[in-house]
């Protein structure tokens, strides 16, 4: 590909404390978190509303916030703020009110225990809410285009807006981008999908039904054909539908999303037929909407100060400087079409996330929270389901409020003081 040099002043739009991109789990609660520590905080976020796949990705419900049994709650803190806020809209059923199987869970058993069924447009409603009370600078349809990095830090960051090109800066950034956009901009070492091949997970097109007979898909106590998958929803006879997959996403590949995007629209079709013509319960289903943003399991990992490996998971390697902590599977999903299943390996009970994952190698005022910490291919399975990014976004955001009030750089803040402060706001890290 032919290069050409490009320069141009664009406008500078101000020195935010903290500034956040990505306005998805793990970047909301990140910024709701700081903003309401009394720092001024920008969140940049590429569509035009907030909450991420929850949202513009239709995905649902959020997995248990249990642990691997589902026994006990092990995700509190902001995820539990959230699900309590939702309720003023009686848009959510609560996971302690939830079991399965049921058609909550699309009668999947294992680890969908206490899953938590809400109303996506019902979550737009409440993020707004929520920031806007928070004091957060909530800048939507605003894509992170680069980074100015100088001495190992990010100076500036240049951000797509729609009047064009801007500039901002901050003492500390925030990357939960989903893709780690601005770690792979700031020099940050990173890899895509499995450490060997490179393959990623696939992605999916949620969307979403009406006019179910919940009492007809009741009775049938099976899930459909197979690899669909429906969730009832608080609502009435809606149901979120997760389906086929798309293989081999490039999620940093403009023509790859493009391809993919179009091919999972095709694959709607192909989904809502098996529901309408082959389950009970779903003969007079409507396609109500599709996700306008394809779901993308996996992308970019950044190279951190430690990376979580499988057997951490497989273990419950119990860190000195863990954030959060989680339990459910290692979901995998098969990287190409000739193989078959999950990657099936019995995780521990509640396993740990490491406040080092987080920080990325050779940035030192960079937080990067969400699927793409530092995590081998295979582990990184489970903490990328919502309830897991909503607990490291928080983490992410205490951590820049003590670094800008310590005057250090996020690697060097207290551990004790983290966690002290985490579990004064009802994070769960043990």
């Amino acid at each position: 590909m032919k290069n050409i040099h490009y320069t141009k002043e664009i406008p500078y739009y101000g020195h935010f404390d903290i500034v956040v991109l990505g306005g998805g789990p793990a970047g909301v609660c990140a910024a709701i978190e700081a903003a309401e520590s009394g720092k001024k905080v920008l969140l940049a976020e590429a569509t035009g509303m907030l909450g991420g796949m929850a949202t513009s990705g239709l995905v649902g419900p959020f997995m248990t916030c249990y642990d691997r049994d589902g026994n006990t709650p092990i995700v509190g803190g902001m995820f539990r703020r959230i699900v309590d806020g939702l309720e003023e809209y009686n848009a959510v059923y609560k996971p302690e009110d939830m079991d399965s199987p049921s058609i909550h869970t699309s009668f999947i058993e294992r680890y969908h225990r206490h899953v938590t069924a809400f109303d996506s447009f019902a979550l737009q409603l409440l993020l707004d809410r929520m920031t806007e009370e928070a004091g957060v600078k909530v800048m939507l349809y605003t894509r992170f285009a680069d980074a100015v990095c100088e001495d190992g830090s990010i100076k500036h960051i240049v951000l797509s807006a729609l009047e064009g090109l801007v500039s901002v800066d901050a003492d500390v950034y925030l990357d939960c981008t989903g893709n780690a956009d601005v770690a792979a901009a700031a020099g940050v070492p990173t890899y895509k999908g499995d450490e060997e091949s490179g393959v990623p997970q696939p992605g999916t097109l949620m969307f979403e039904v009406d006019s179910v007979s919940d009492e007809k898909f009741m009775g049938r106590s099976s899930r459909p054909e197979r690899p669909v998958k429906a969730y009832r929803t608080p609502r009435e006879g809606v149901y979120k539908v997760n389906h086929y997959r798309v293989f081999d996403v490039d999620a940093t590949n403009s023509e790859s999303m493009t391809n993919a995007h179009m091919k999972a629209r095709r694959q709607v079709l192909d989904a809502y037929s098996v529901l309408k013509d082959k389950t009970e319960g779903f003969e007079n289903a409507k396609v109500t909407q599709v996700a306008s943003v394809l779901g993308v399991r996996e992308s970019r990992h950044i190279e951190g100060k430690y990376k979580i490996t499988v057997d951490d998971i497989i273990s419950g390697t119990k860190f000195d400087d863990r954030i959060a902590t989680y339990g459910y599977e290692m979901d995998v999903h098969p990287r190409n079409e000739s193989e078959s299943g999950n990657f099936k390996i019995e995780v521990a009970e509640r396993y740990y996330i490491p406040y080092r994952s987080m920080l990325p190698q050779g940035c030192k005022n960079l937080i990067v929270a969400g699927k793409t910490i530092s995590c081998q291919s295979q582990a990184a399975g489970g903490l990328r389901c919502m309830p897991c990014a909503m607990a490291m976004g928080q983490a992410a955001g205490v951590a820049a409020v003590l670094a800008i009030d310590g005057e250090c750089s996020p690697e060097n803040v207290n551990i004790d003081t983290l966690q002290t402060m985490l579990r004064s706001k009802g994070a769960i890290l043990d």
